[in-house]
């Protein structure tokens, strides 16, 4: 005969964690998702900078030039405008003064080929003395600035000294025991005018 069964024994304890198993293989490519409608025209973009006209300068320099005029031309400095549409910068650096007995007022000034610039406004710098003639201060003084419309071609950058306005007489003085210089240079900018 068969043995008789004995009564269920009780659950055992739960096994001990077993060890994380190898990460699995990279999966297929899913299908390629449907193409976006198509954006806008965009705005054109601006023309880039000519770098070739960017690069145009010229340095003229002088040691110890002594002008003692008190009107006129001081040097000029002879330049080659490449394109119509881009800007002149120009720098002087040198010694001025001015001497008298009374009030005067002496202006320093840029010309391009005899004329002053316009556009958008002249490039000067003055001395103002009020009528000490023992103050001989003969200081280092740069007057630049930006030119617009300066015609392509041959530019002579001269600089010049008259009287300001209003102003007579006095004993101008320029380039004194120094070195002398005017830097120009063609730019693809527009000189835009500041109002505040």
């Amino acid at each position: 005969g068969c043995c008789p069964m004995g009564a269920p024994g009780m659950p055992g304890r739960n096994g001990v964690p077993g060890q994380n198993g190898y990460p699995g293989s990279n999966g297929f490519d899913g299908i390629a998702g449907k193409g976006g409608t198509r954006g806008q025209k965009g705005e054109p973009g601006d023309s880039a900078p000519d770098l070739v006209a960017s690069q145009n300068i010229k340095h003229c320099v002088w040691d110890r030039i002594k002008d003692d005029r008190d009107s006129g031309t001081i040097k000029i400095c002879r330049f080659h405008k490449r394109q119509m549409n881009t800007t002149m910068h120009v720098t002087w650096n040198g010694s001025l003064r001015v001497l008298s007995t009374k009030e005067c007022c002496k202006r320093w000034y840029f010309t391009f080929n005899g004329r002053e610039c316009l556009t958008p406004v002249p490039i000067d710098g003055l001395t103002f003395t009020n009528g000490a003639e023992s103050v001989n201060i003969h200081r280092v003084t740069t007057i630049e600035g930006l030119c617009e419309n300066v015609p392509q071609g041959p530019v002579d950058v001269a600089f010049n000294v008259q009287d300001c306005r209003g102003y007579s007489g006095g004993d101008a003085y320029t380039g004194w025991n120094s070195v002398s210089r005017i830097i120009a240079e063609e730019l693809p900018v527009t000189a835009e005018e500041g109002t505040e």
